[in-house]
């Protein structure tokens, strides 16, 4: 698979703006390379087709920022208060009825599940396990959630897949894991990646614990589905890997930060990129990259 390189042209952020907006019929598709200097620091991303937007969950302000090609960056709304020690926000979906849920990394004190009703109205899911550190979450055809979460035992991850409801429940399907990440539904499957275990696994959401290993790749981190079956992950060398339906890993794209969350439009045949900026001085820059991909 073979990419454009990127450009260095930086956007600025705008932060107005609340509802989802499809471009208008004169708004330009831009499908990149192009690499947007956000005032915040993007980790799970959501691609939603219906209205042309592409979703962000803002790991450094606690806060989900949309962004389309008519409008640019904005903000969607800020979330509940997050605990002293951060919000550390995961993976973001949206419902079918436009509510958008986000996990929050909680650092084993303060994890949690909060939301976003399509009014702009927030919330916090109830009655979860504060000392799990979720990062991955997904949606499956049938409605159902899944998250990916690990917790410390005598300085030990581990680490769980569980099915997830708003009214605050979460029943273990998968457990024996290190540190779950990525969680994506595909079809009758489920794949997660194990970031310190360097696996990707699927299970069938009929038997989820019997789970093989579908592929093997240094430090993947969320998933998302590409073009052709593809499943794509990123990875802290900089790089964008690309697994074939038999397993076999290839680079799709390299030369970033610490990608995080991907999203892929179908339709324009473009590539979105979180890419996170892992120096942790004043000077950080994290982007919002567009590829091609052809």
């Amino acid at each position: 698979m073979r990419t454009a390189l990127l450009s260095l042209a930086l956007l600025a952020l705008c932060a107005c703006g609340s509802a989802p907006t499809p471009p208008g019929p004169d708004a330009p598709i831009e499908r990149g390379p192009k690499a947007i200097a956000l005032d915040g620091d993007p980790n799970g991303i959501w691609w939603d087709a219906a209205t042309k937007t592409l979703f962000m969950a803002d790991d450094q302000n606690n806060r989900v920022l949309k962004w389309t090609d008519a409008g640019g960056v904005s903000l969607v709304a800020d979330l509940p208060p997050a605990p002293a020690n951060g919000a550390g926000l995961g993976d973001l979906v949206r419902m079918p009825d436009g509510t958008l849920v986000v996990v929050r990394f909680g650092g084993g004190t303060a994890g949690d599940v909060v939301f976003v009703r399509p009014d702009g109205t927030s919330g916090i899911v109830p009655n979860l396990k504060p000392e799990r550190r979720r990062i991955g979450l997904t949606l499956a055809q049938d409605g159902h959630l899944y998250v990916g979460y690990f917790v410390r035992v005598s300085n030990v991850n581990v680490g769980s897949v569980a099915r997830l409801t708003l009214d605050g429940t979460e029943q273990e399907v998968i457990g024996a894991l290190q540190k779950p990440v990525g969680v994506l539904a595909v079809g009758d499957s489920l794949f997660v990646s194990d970031q310190l275990a360097g696996k990707v696994y699927r299970a069938p959401l009929a038997a989820p614990q019997e789970y093989t290993t579908y592929a093997t790749l240094p430090s993947p981190d969320l998933l998302a589905v590409g073009p052709g079956g593809l499943l794509l992950t990123g990875s802290r060398q900089g790089k964008v890997f690309s697994i074939a339906p038999t397993g076999e890993v290839a680079v799709m794209a390299s030369g970033y930060q610490e990608p995080h969350g991907l999203a892929y439009d179908e339709e324009n045949k473009r590539l979105f990129i979180a890419d996170h900026d892992g120096d942790t001085s004043d000077g950080a820059t994290h982007f919002l990259r567009i590829i091609p991909v052809e």
